[in-house]
């Protein structure tokens, strides 16, 4: 007996991954007692040491010098003037003019006429522009050449890294009634760019009391706080004062003068609450909160004008003028209907004949939802008929109020949504997901869109869709097409392998695999399995002859694919047995194993087909089966105990002579 000896087999033994796969945002707003150009009886504010009247024409501006404190460049401070007419006569003023660039003056507008002992406030706008001092004189121009004129004076430094900005640095109260109180703003800005530390805060003048801002406080950079002043008299008389500030910044020391007047009144006017804060309102909406007007003292008071200011504030009751008798009170309706975001600050201002004032603050704050849609478009790809793709879309509420969703529509022929119940609500920063599924109902592009309706400033927001639908299509492909098992020794027999691969874009199904001819039967692979897109299977033929000559025969794929190959033709010839054998032994495996596979074939490195019926237990094999003149080439696996077999070994070969 020929006997042929094959080189050694390495690494049967160890498994390979392939195989074993599967184991395993401030506005800042002054707020005015007497403001702009509203014509109040604020004379006994003026100061004649600056007056320059023509005849029966007395104008004055109070006070006559006003000295700004160091501002730095490029930012501003603001001062409040007033402008009266002492005379007996009407005057008007043409024009406020200023002498410098860096001096304006704000909230009056020309032509204006005011009445004999009427006067009107303003404000005096420095802005440095250049470190250094400036000077100036803002001059106010009757129409019959009068004139009145105010010293100016500022100075500037350069940027600090740390800067108190005052929206004023003085506040005159006016007249307030003994007992009464005002309370007026001021907003305290860190200008720089570094933390401000408000180390202290005084007042001066016992009349005067601040709230709204305790020492110490920390403002952030570009941040700002809200300081009240009060001027609450107990005795009639004028009154003056002042609020210091102490602070970490480049003007360390920060000054806001103090002026009043209290009126000795047989009636006392005034509103409670003295602050309203409406709160986070949201964009769009309004809210509505009541004041009371009261008058506790023994006379009656004629309230002559009821305004508010600050953006999106307005108040609305008994229209004036209207008379309180004595304990008598009314009610004032406040509404907050922001338009902008961010925090409003405002006031409600009540004025009686006497041109007193009584004040409450407004404050509020305006949210608005937001949408953001993740993403913005879809794109599905090209889907088979009958097969259905999905994406996923996330929607977060990107905004400071609550989002409420209340519909969601799609279009395009083949879309749906899924996932989202509706109505929907999500808080600030929350989010939620939906899915789209497109279905093709035709072949061809199409397009479309998630239309999202929302409480949101973007409503509706919108997802564009795209997608193609395309035909099914089963094919498949043979590899190889024929199979040729050349002399075969009567006896014994010869495997060869082929596979079947999808080549459509849709699953094939593969009903059963027969071969025909005397001597060829299907080793592996005969049965049903349904090939996904690209996915192949392998079959294996044998070839085992009982007599001698050619025998031809084939293989027949049975399947729903169309227009494929759906066979293999066969060919092998029989000879007499010729005694041959190839001895092949390989390395045991490092790790347990149940035993070993071997395989063989005809063409190196590919259609192995497995020589042995069951697992060898042993690490050697010898192959009877070959054929003279034959070359074969040779490669085993390992087999573990749950049926899990090794990636092939390497190959070796054999020429039987």
């Amino acid at each position: 007996m020929a006997r042929v000896n094959a080189a050694k087999i390495n690494g049967a033994g160890e498994f390979g991954a392939s195989k074993r796969r599967g184991w395993g945002i401030t506005a800042v707003f002054a707020i005015v007692a007497c403001g702009g150009a509203v014509l109040s009886g604020c004379a006994g504010l003026a100061n004649s040491s600056n007056a320059n009247p023509t005849p029966q024409e007395a104008v004055e501006i109070s006070p006559s010098d006003i000295t700004f404190p160091n501002v730095a460049v490029g930012q501003k401070a603001t001062q409040t003037a007033v402008l009266t007419n002492a005379g007996k006569e009407t005057v008007t003023i043409t024009q406020l003019a200023s002498s410098a660039a860096e001096f304006a003056a704000s909230g009056l507008s020309t032509p204006l006429a005011i009445g004999p002992g009427q006067s009107a406030r303003f404000q005096v706008v420095f802005h440095s522009s250049a470190s250094g001092s400036a000077t100036g004189t803002l001059t106010a121009m009757t129409s019959h050449g009068g004139s009145s004129h105010v010293k100016l004076k500022g100075g500037s430094g350069s940027s600090a890294a740390s800067q108190l900005s005052l929206s004023t640095t003085a506040l005159n109260f006016g007249n307030v009634l003994v007992n009464g109180n005002v309370t007026q703003a001021v907003t305290l800005k860190n200008s720089g760019n570094s933390d401000l530390q408000i180390t202290q805060i005084g007042v001066t003048g016992g009349a005067f009391s601040v709230s709204g801002v305790a020492a110490p406080v920390t403002i952030s950079a570009g941040q700002s706080m809200a300081l009240q002043a009060t001027f609450a008299p107990k005795t009639a008389g004028a009154a003056s004062g002042a609020i210091s500030i102490a602070s970490n910044a480049t003007n360390p020391t920060s000054t806001v003068t103090l002026n009043g007047s209290a009126v000795a009144a047989s009636y006392t006017m005034s509103l409670s609450p003295t602050t309203l804060n409406f709160g986070n309102v949201a964009a769009g909406s309004s809210t509505t909160q009541n004041v009371q007007l009261s008058n506790a003292g023994n006379s009656s008071v004629t309230v002559t004008q009821v305004a508010a200011s600050g953006a999106g504030i307005s108040v609305s009751g008994p229209g004036a003028p209207v008379t309180l008798a004595p304990s008598q009170s009314l009610t004032l309706s406040v509404r907050f209907a922001p338009t902008a975001a961010g925090t409003t600050s405002g006031s409600v201002t009540v004025t009686n004949n006497d041109g007193v004032n009584a004040v409450a603050a407004v404050t509020g704050t305006e949210v608005q939802p937001g949408l953001s849609l993740t993403p913005t478009s879809a794109s599905f790809g090209s889907v088979v008929a009958g097969n259905t793709n999905s994406q996923t879309v996330q929607i977060k509420n990107s905004g400071t109020a609550n989002l409420t969703v209340s519909q969601a529509t799609v279009t395009g022929a083949g879309f749906s949504l899924s996932g989202m119940a509706l109505p929907m609500t999500l808080t600030p920063g929350q989010s939620g997901n939906f899915n789209v599924q497109y279905a093709p109902q035709s072949t061809g592009s199409v397009s479309g869109a998630v239309s999202i309706i929302s409480n949101a400033p973007n409503s509706p927001a919108t997802v564009a869709l795209s997608a193609t639908g395309a035909a099914a299509s089963y094919t498949i492909s043979v590899n190889p097409g024929s199979l040729s098992f050349g002399s075969v020794t009567d006896g014994t027999a010869a495997a060869q392998g082929f596979t079947v691969t999808n080549t459509g874009n849709s699953n094939v199904a593969i009903s059963g695999i027969t071969a025909t001819g005397t001597g060829y039967s299907l080793v592996s692979g005969a049965g049903a399995v349904t090939l996904s897109p690209n996915q192949s299977t392998a079959v294996s033929v044998q070839f085992a002859p009982a007599v001698a000559g050619a025998v031809n025969g084939s293989v027949k794929i049975m399947s729903n694919a169309t227009g494929s190959a759906s066979g293999v033709a066969l060919s092998g010839t029989g000879v007499a047995p010729v005694q041959h054998s190839v001895a092949l032994n390989w390395g045991a495996s490092s790790t347990s194993v149940a035993g070993y596979n071997v395989y063989r074939s005809t063409v190196s490195g590919s259609s192995y087909a497995k020589m042995n019926g069951s697992v060898l237990g042993g690490v050697s094999y010898a192959d009877s089966s070959v054929q003279s003149g034959q070359t074969y080439y040779y490669v085993a696996t390992a087999v573990d105990s749950s049926g899990i077999e090794s990636v092939y070994s390497n190959e070796v070969s054999a020429i039987v002579p």
